[in-house]
């Protein structure tokens, strides 16, 4: 088959810059290369070639200001087989009358209209002329199907993943080591207990109920460190005015507090490896964050809010400890106090999330299970 990704317009791919969607194609496709032929369209950047094959994978990249119109340019000259739009609903309709031949997939990682917003009628056609919608979600999934009545049947939760072999579990040797090697970066002693949170910095994400948290927790351990990755936006390194109240809340707590600023997506495994527990206090309804798969992955115990789609990888109390009350701190010094005076329960957690992730969230299973689904959309309807 010949095969095309669309990637958003938000960032490069592969992700120089960040970014889920771009990392998760990054990742499938050369996966897909080993059988069919595969073409990504991603935005230029600097770092990177305009046109280039890379593991069998062909990039194209066109300038921002232009991008989409080129890529249709481009498809309209080549016969694909299966054509994926990620989060962009609106351009179905245009990629249709380029490719009339093609069977077109339509990946939404966000909500239409609240993250996505795109004209109504270009969201009812898009959703209308998709042979197929997945959805990184049931929350996602469900969304969509009560604002798009009829579509119902045509969509598919495709969950995501990590690459298996990016992580390694805390308790492995090179767990071991990372763990060893970040700690000495940020001062931080081995038996010093660490919480991690790995997010973008803005009051969506929750970050600073987390600071709250560790005013109460730093009463009785006074050793608990939180190590905070992550900045303002990919790869962006100003400040903002949330950012700002973060740090001087933070300078309270004499180095309990460590913020790491951005951090490239190939280093981020040896942060994870360096925590001992990973947070994800996230306020808004979040399609489903990909930093679950990383912490399963490395095998940390996982605490979570009950926001979106974060909740449904998980059996509360047997491999996360979920937050329903999640404006509260002390629900977080709850739960994180749960687990650091149970080593035992956060320890099997840990171990049952990466076998998960061996299992089932992994990219090659991703890879397998399109492959299957455009197999299927190639059969003739009886």
């Amino acid at each position: 088959m010949k095969i095309a990704f669309i990637c958003s317009d938000r960032g490069p791919c592969p992700p120089v810059r960040g970014g889920a969607i771009q990392l998760l194609i990054a990742k499938v496709a050369p996966l897909l290369a080993k059988s069919h032929k595969v073409t990504v369209y991603s935005i230029t950047d600097p770092a990177l070639n305009d046109q280039e094959t890379i593991d069998q994978v062909v990039y194209e990249r066109y300038n921002p200001s232009q991008f989409f119109q080129q890529v249709c340019d481009s498809v309209r000259k080549k016969a694909f087989d299966v054509i994926q739009i990620y989060n962009r609903p609106g351009w179905v309709g245009l990629i249709r009358n380029a490719a009339p031949n093609a069977k077109i997939l339509l990946s939404l990682h966000n909500l239409v209209y609240q993250t996505l917003k795109v004209d109504h009628e270009q969201a009812v056609r898009g959703l209308k002329e998709a042979d197929r919608i997945l959805t990184v979600s049931r929350f996602v999934a469900e969304d969509t199907a009560k604002k798009f009545p009829g579509i119902r049947e045509k969509i598919h939760v495709l969950y995501t993943g990590v690459s298996i072999n990016d992580y390694a579990p805390v308790w492995s040797g090179t767990g071991k080591q990372w763990r060893q090697q970040i700690r000495a970066l940020y001062h931080i002693r081995a038996q010093d207990p660490v919480l991690l949170f790995v997010g973008r910095l803005v009051s969506a994400k929750g970050c600073h109920l987390l600071l709250q948290a560790m005013e109460d927790l730093l009463s009785d351990q006074k050793q608990v460190k939180l190590l905070v990755v992550g900045s303002k936006w990919y790869a962006d390194e100003s400040s903002s005015a949330y950012i700002d109240k973060l740090k001087h809340r933070a300078e309270q707590m004499q180095g309990n507090v460590i913020f790491t600023a951005y951090i490239p997506l190939d280093a981020i495994p040896k942060y994870f490896a360096a925590a001992d527990l990973f947070i994800c206090p996230s306020q808004w309804e979040e399609p489903l964050a990909r930093v679950h798969y990383e912490a399963m992955a490395a095998g940390l115990p996982i605490i979570t809010t009950d926001r979106g789609g974060n909740a449904e990888l998980f059996q509360p109390g047997r491999d996360a400890l979920i937050i329903e009350n999640y404006k509260e701190p002390k629900a977080f010094v709850t739960a994180i106090t749960t687990l650091l005076e149970n080593p035992e329960l956060a320890g099997r957690m840990g171990r049952i999330g990466r076998k998960k992730v061996e299992k089932t969230y992994n990219f090659a299973r991703v890879a397998t299970d399109l492959q299957a689904i455009y197999a299927a959309l190639q059969k003739p309807k009886k």
